[in-house]
């Protein structure tokens, strides 16, 4: 893939953008195995942050539904031994009991 100067783009560059569309396009059932799959990218720093791209976007559409803490918990096995990832979580479900709270 071409840059815009004819340089060649970052192998990790083209990963990342196919990570998130099959994060996005992710069935439900299917979305920790794939989750999984994109941290065992030999590149941990951009594996990361497609996850985390994921887990705000996941997060914010399930913040205040019943299936948050179920999927809160598989993510939590998914990623436990990646710090960031597992305190983004943390701060996804800080906010969710904030915002059940003032219902």
């Amino acid at each position: 893939m071409n840059g815009l100067h004819g340089d060649e783009e970052p192998a990790e560059h083209g990963r990342f953008a196919c990570y998130l569309q099959a994060l996005e396009a992710v069935a439900e059932a299917d979305e920790a195995d794939l989750v999984a799959a994109v941290l065992r990218d030999q590149d941990m720093t951009m594996a990361d942050s497609a996850v985390c791209r994921h887990l705000d976007r996941r997060a914010a559409d399930l913040l205040t539904g019943p299936a948050f803490t179920a999927w809160a918990r598989t993510m939590t096995e998914v990623f436990a031994d990646r710090d960031f990832l597992t305190l983004r979580l943390r701060e996804w479900t800080l906010l969710r009991t904030i915002a059940l709270g003032k219902r």
